[in-house]
């Protein structure tokens, strides 16, 4: 009895070992040899590296990336960017990436880490930078005609699957991702477009700015900007002035934070100064409507609320919900206007600071908003698999 026993457990584990190699075979050929399993895995090996956690596993499966500078043609002079990439010959899904207005130098550590995750996650990651946005803290429309000319810069290199080219960004460089991808000029070449922290509307976030309030469906609660923010709305309602005293009282007062009084200013001047200093609701659209057209039209032409018919590519927007430099309604409003012709996925998360990850949260939260993470990009992934 006891040998048949024996022979039955044998036969049995045999079977629950045969089953558990033949299932982890199965695993394997869905991770190697769908793209399912291939963007699955990327981005499990991709969501480590750029957390604040100890176990990054990313290299132990990838070669290690190049990191080299190309120059493009611009309308006006020569573009500059920074190219990572694993240098083994294949052409690669690639994305063209724009911090916009954002502080973060070519050497930040964060920006680094995160050319280098792409690149092992199997994209060339290309960084375009504009010296008058992350050095001067402005809104450059001229940017967007950039963004477009260093896609097409992109797409032709023979490192570079010019069928699996997407874009992206971050807060302002975000919503100019989105409209360069409605150009005409390459909108039908787009493969997808991932923003990260955008604002929908320039004219509504700037109004929310000045009111120190955020607008969420109708519902307006107090809001404080980001320093970056106030101050990258105070040089775009300076530049809107001609009276030099003016503009170097303004300057003074709200780029450089020095104390000085506002009583030489002239009637266009005192108008920007209450924007400024903050206004009520209806009295910051009544000032918003007395600034130069030639303002007006730009704010038109950098919101994405423009061109929502145009954008063809697949959408994937992330956004902090506590976002104190763009309010991450801005982002639920782009979702939900793009959301009827779909391709669209939006993800909030709590634990970021602007979509940077951070540490200084609980293990649980760390987990679930890790794993949110995760099924983002696991749909940035899929998108250039």
């Amino acid at each position: 009895m006891s040998v048949l026993l024996r022979r039955s457990v044998q036969v049995a584990v045999g079977r629950v070992l045969l089953a558990m190699a033949l299932l982890a075979a199965a695993l394997i050929v869905f991770l190697a040899a769908t793209p399912q399993g291939k963007a699955a895995f990327r981005a499990a090996l991709f969501v480590p590296q750029i957390l604040e956690v100890p176990f990054k596993p990313q290299p132990w499966f990838s070669g290690d990336p190049v990191r080299h500078e190309v120059t493009y043609p611009q309308e006006t002079g020569t573009g500059v960017a920074d190219v990572y990439r694993i240098p083994d010959g294949k052409r690669r899904a690639a994305v063209l990436l724009f911090l916009g207005a954002n502080a973060a130098g070519r050497d930040d550590k964060d920006v680094v880490n995160l050319g280098e995750a792409l690149a092992r996650s199997g994209f060339v990651v290309m960084f375009h930078w504009s010296p008058t946005m992350a050095l001067q803290h402005n809104i450059d429309p001229v940017e967007i005609d950039n963004l477009v000319r260093a896609f097409q810069f992109l797409e032709r290199q023979e490192w570079v699957d010019p069928e699996r080219v997407g874009i992206g960004g971050f807060c302002v460089g975000a919503s100019f991702s989105l409209v360069a991808a409605a150009d005409p000029r390459i909108s039908g070449r787009v493969r997808f477009v991932n923003a990260f922290g955008p604002y929908f509307d320039a004219k509504d976030l700037l109004l929310q700015v000045v009111t120190r309030s955020r607008l969420d469906q109708g519902v307006r609660t107090p809001w404080q900007p980001d320093p970056l923010t106030l101050k990258v709305f105070a040089n775009e309602l300076i530049e809107t002035l001609d009276d030099p005293a003016d503009i170097a009282l303004l300057s003074k007062v709200y780029l450089t934070g020095e104390p000085a009084g506002l009583g030489t200013l002239t009637p266009a001047g005192q108008r920007v100064a209450r924007l400024l200093g903050g206004v009520p609701p209806q009295e910051a659209a009544e000032l918003y409507d007395t600034l130069p057209e030639d303002f007006r039209q730009a704010m038109d032409r950098i919101s994405p609320s423009r061109y929502v018919d145009d954008i063809q590519a697949k959408l994937l927007v992330l956004h902090d919900r506590d976002d104190q430099l763009v309010p991450s309604a801005e982002s639920r409003r782009l979702a939900a206007a793009m959301q009827e012709r779909g391709s669209v996925r939006y993800t909030e998360l709590l634990s970021f600071e602007h979509v940077r990850p951070t540490s200084g949260t609980g293990v649980w939260r760390l987990i679930k908003e890790g794993f949110k993470l995760y099924r983002h990009m696991y749909g940035v992934m899929r998108a250039g698999t």
